[in-house]
């Protein structure tokens, strides 16, 4: 350690012996051990009374919740904007405080590095549950023998656990855990003699009813799904629904899917029979050689259920499934998850890649098991839909600077309207604990009570329970209302992110609302929680070859004109009309009039070329669009009508009528805002 360092931590050891120290704590519960109930608020309040008890002054808190202690400090916000306030000058503080050793890191490596950055730079630790710091050699001393302690019994309790399992897999034992399906654990619970199984019939009493097996195993039905897959070549579909049809369910009691019977049958541990643990693989935690960190990969061995021909006879029937479809990829549906259809389902963006049109469908299409029933919403039109979305939220958002104030003051109100949740969860906790004290103090007088009254056996249980009943009641109501505030309290927190990211997004737009790509119009849609909901049957997507008269309006971003009397009558003075090269009109046909009027007709509502020759009492229209585009006559006709008033060329494929939510109340704060 050089000069400079030594001379910093001295200096900050006189600080804290002559002065009044400011401190600052810092909290750390991961989601692990939130769920076995160590909280933050508990721990947060034994820090302040041991800063408060040690007469210093308690300056800020920092907390990372939900955040593993394996985690490296720099990749934790929290303890990084500590070390960043410890850098600076001047610093706001001198000491930190921790509850214990784990709270900085549970690996050794993770807590030395924190506290000794931290020393170096003139600041130091406090850990509460054992009271010492490393403010003198002292205390130095006895954190390194404490915290040296603390990891290597944590370090002891992993290998012996570890080991214990290693061990059993080494030996061909059930190592834990869910056995594959098909299979099942001999002799479960007895310690040295579990091991893999086949889930046939064994015979057994329990499995046995007259002379012929009632129960279902697991490896009968594998059996009949690979003959079944066999005949079908690997229609997976067809396999479920033979298999519900046969009565057959999954381990968790439900009809099977196609994906999951092909997840069972092809499973590999399944079909080379053997299991892999500690598979390198299959999320087996690695080390920095690549290699398990405890523990080595071991092949346990299984009955195997298929002979090595059944094996290839199944692999060779998959192999000659025809492939699905596969998704466009590159292509964004910003409504996805965001559309509600008639049926109650949302629809989904999930064009295949011949597609010509890209579109959304209704996930009510999508069966919950092999068999079951779907709805029949038709397809929606995605570019469209989009559009019209998109045009809706920019008309209620306004330009960009109109929405950046009442955004700006939507994310300071979300910040400064939080609830101190945290205080009502720790006198919660407080209170339960007392129910728990209060429940194992009374269960043992209820059992002294009742064994005076000479009860035994279930009347003397019966008794006991009676007694503790309202005391289970009450805890149970507290417990109830604490996980409604955890949801509360999380909520709160996303509606404070949601503000802050808007706030940012809205600075980081360049130009117009209309000029963003569909990936930044995903952004925006989730952050106003934009919903667009389908308030009538869609009609269906057009198929085929798209109407040429619309696209000819597409191409040339024309606008569909009117065709009155002085329009034609403008067409009429035309020296080509006059002259009969312009519209020269059938013998026995329609007039020209007539059918002009019924292709601009076509392009602004999109009606097929059948509708349009029963309204005209025509039967060759397309006949006569294929002569009046084939020979020029088309193009001379608007030519001459260019300029005139018109309206919007008819859309690929028609929508339904919709609603969008999500973007008001955003919209009228911008109004109120200007």
């Amino acid at each position: 350690m050089d000069k400079s360092v030594m001379s910093a931590i001295g200096a900050a050891a006189q600080a804290m012996a002559g002065m009044r120290f400011r401190a600052v704590d810092y909290l750390r519960v991961s989601t692990e051990e939130q769920v076995k109930g160590y909280g933050i608020a508990y721990t947060g309040k034994l820090t302040a009374a041991h800063i408060a008890r040690k007469g210093w002054e308690h300056v800020d808190t920092f907390i990372d919740e939900g955040e593993s202690g394996t985690l490296a400090w720099q990749l934790r916000d929290s303890a990084s904007k500590i070390m960043e306030l410890a850098a600076g000058q001047p610093r706001p503080f001198e000491l930190v405080c921790v509850y214990e050793t784990r709270a900085i890191g549970r690996e050794k490596r993770v807590f030395w590095e924190w506290v000794w950055t931290l020393q170096d730079l003139g600041i130091f630790v406090a850990v509460v549950d054992e009271d010492f710091d490393n403010a003198s050699e002292e205390g130095e001393s006895r954190m390194r023998d404490k915290a040296n302690e603390a990891f290597g019994e944590l370090a002891r309790i992993r290998r012996r656990t570890q080991g214990g399992i290693q061990e059993k897999a080494e030996t061909g034992g059930f190592p834990g855990g869910q056995p594959r399906y098909g299979y099942r654990i001999w002799h479960k619970g007895m310690k040295g003699e579990q091991k893999w199984v086949l889930d046939k019939c064994d015979g057994s009493d329990a499995c046995m009813r007259s002379v012929r097996c009632e129960a279902v195993h697991e490896a009968d039905v594998l059996v009949f799904a690979r003959a079944v897959a066999v005949r079908v070549e690997g229609n997976w579909r067809k396999v479920a629904l033979r298999l519900n049809a046969e009565g057959f369910l999954t381990r968790s009691g439900r009809p099977w899917t196609a994906a999951n019977v092909r997840g069972r049958l092809m499973d590999e541990s399944l079909l080379r029979a053997r299991f892999v643990f500690r598979d390198p693989k299959n999320g087996t935690q690695l080390g920095p050689d690549g290699e398990p960190v405890w523990g080595n990969s071991v092949t346990i061995p299984l009955p195997p259920l298929f002979t090595p021909d059944e094996v290839a006879e199944l692999r060779a029937a998959v192999a000659a499934s025809p492939t699905r479809r596969r998704p466009a990829a590159g292509r964004v549906y910003p409504l996805s998850g965001r559309l509600l259809s008639l049926c109650g389902a949302h629809y989904v963006g999930g064009s295949p890649v011949a597609a010509e049109a890209p579109h959304y469908v209704c996930a009510g299409k999508r069966e919950a098991y092999a068999g079951a029933d779907v709805c029949s919403c038709p397809q929606l039109w995605a570019e469209g839909v989009d559009a019209w979305a998109w045009e809706a939220v920019c008309a209620a958002l306004g330009d960009k600077e109109r929405l950046l104030t009442p955004a700006d003051q939507w994310a300071v109100s979300a910040s400064t309207q939080q609830v101190d949740f945290w205080s009502r969860l720790a006198t919660l906790d407080r209170e339960i604990a007392e129910r728990n004290d209060i429940i194992d103090l009374t269960t043992v007088v209820a059992v002294k009570l009742v064994t005076r009254e000479g009860l035994t056996g279930a009347g003397a249980e019966a008794a006991v329970e009676r007694k503790l009943r309202p005391l289970h009641e009450e805890r149970a109501r507290l417990q109830a209302e604490r996980k409604e505030i955890e949801v509360w309290q999380a909520e709160g927190r996303l509606a404070d992110q949601r503000a802050k990211d808007l706030l940012k997004l809205a600075a980081s737009a360049h130009g117009g609302w209309e000029e963003f790509a569909s990936s930044r119009q995903a952004e925006w849609l989730a952050l106003l929680d934009v919903k667009v909901k389908i308030l009538e049957e869609p009609p269906a997507m057009r198929r085929g070859l798209a109407c040429p008269i619309g696209e000819w309006f597409r191409e040339h971003d024309r606008p569909v004109p009117a065709l009155d009397d002085r329009t034609w009558a403008r067409i009429v003075e035309t020296e080509d009309f006059r002259g009969g090269g312009l519209v020269p009109r059938q013998r026995g046909g329609l007039a020209p009039r007539t059918v002009l009027e019924a292709f601009l007709h076509k392009a602004r509502t999109g009606a097929a070329w059948p509708e349009l020759d029963a309204e005209c009492g025509s039967t060759g229209l397309i006949g006569h669009w294929r002569r009046w585009s084939g020979q020029g006559r088309w193009q001379r006709v608007m030519d001459a009508m260019n300029g005139c008033d018109g309206e919007p060329v008819a859309p690929r494929h028609r929508l339904p009528k919709m609603e969008l939510t999500g973007v008001r109340d955003l919209a009228s704060w911008a109004v109120s805002a200007t």
